[in-house]
C-alpha cells in the first residue's frame, strides 16, 4: 500500500511546485492539509509550464493526437506565470482516480474557501483538477509584463484561516464582533463558515482582496479599526 500519509503528499507537492509563486504553493499545500481531514489524498500533478509547453499541449487534438485538454494557447494561461497548479486525488490504496464525484466537488469547495480559483467552475471546458490564484491580474497583463506585488516567503504564512481554531481565532472573532459583524458561534475560537463569511465582508469594506484569510494586511485593517473604536 503506498504512504498516504500527509507528511509524504506535502513531501510530493514540494518537488512538483518549483517555480510557482510562492503564495500560490502556500495555498496548494493548505489545499492538501483541508483535503486530508476530509480524508481527501491530493497530489500535484504539475504547476509551472513554460510557454513552448502550454503549446504543445493546446495543439493536442488539434494538430497532434489525443484529446482536446486545454483551451489556452502559450502564453494564455495562469500556469505560464507559476499562478497556477493541477491536482490530482488518489483513492485508499494509492491510486490515481480520475471518476468526477463528491471528492472532487469537495475539494473544489476547499480551494475556493481559501482563495483560489477553480477550473471545475468553468463553463466552456471544466478542467477540475485546475486551480489558480491570480493576484487579480489579468493574462493581458502578465503577457505584457506585470507581476504579482512581492511578498516575503515570512509574511506570507502569518495566515489564519478557515479550520483553525484557538486563541488566536477568538481575538480576530472579539474584534469583527467589536466592529459590527455578527458571528452566529460568537468568539468561539472555531474560524467556520460565519466568520468567513464575516471576514470576507470586513475585506470588502475596505476595499482587500476579498479571500476570506486573515493574512498581513487583513489583520493590520483590523487592529486599525478596531483601535479608532477604542480610543
Amino acid at each position: 500500500m503506498s504512504d498516504l500519509s500527509l507528511d509524504k503528499l506535502l513531501q510530493k507537492a514540494e518537488n512538483k511546485l518549483q517555480n510557482v509563486h510562492e503564495i500560490v504553493q502556500e495555498k496548494s499545500y493548505e489545499l492538501i492539509r483541508q483535503a486530508y481531514k476530509e480524508s481527501i489524498f491530493v497530489v500535484i500533478t504539475e504547476g509551472f509550464r513554460t510557454i513552448e509547453q502550454q503549446h504543445k499541449l493546446y495543439s493536442q487534438g488539434r494538430t497532434t493526437p489525443g484529446s482536446i485538454v486545454t483551451n489556452a494557447k502559450g502564453g494564455y494561461s495562469y500556469h505560464n506565470y507559476g499562478l497556477a497548479f493541477d491536482i490530482a486525488l488518489l483513492d485508499d490504496n494509492g491510486k490515481v482516480d480520475w471518476t468526477i464525484n463528491r471528492r472532487w466537488n469537495k475539494t473544489g469547495e476547499i480551494g475556493k474557501r481559501i482563495g483560489l480559483e477553480w477550473g471545475g467552475d468553468w463553463t466552456s471546458l471544466k478542467d477540475y483538477p485546475h486551480f489558480q490564484y491570480t493576484f487579480g491580474l489579468s493574462l493581458s497583463e502578465l503577457r505584457s509584463g506585470k507581476k504579482p506585488e512581492k511578498q516575503t516567503k515570512k509574511a506570507s504564512r502569518v495566515l489564519i484561516e478557515y479550520g483553525d481554531r484557538g486563541n488566536h481565532v477568538q481575538l480576530i472573532q472579539r474584534m469583527l464582533i467589536h466592529l459590527g459583524y455578527s458571528l452566529s458561534g460568537g468568539a468561539d475560537g472555531i474560524f467556520g463558515s460565519s466568520t468567513l463569511k464575516a471576514v470576507k465582508a470586513f475585506q470588502q469594506a475596505l476595499y482587500l482582496q476579498v479571500d476570506g484569510i486573515v493574512g498581513p494586511k487583513t489583520l493590520e485593517k483590523l487592529y486599525s479599526n478596531f483601535n479608532k473604536t477604542m480610543f
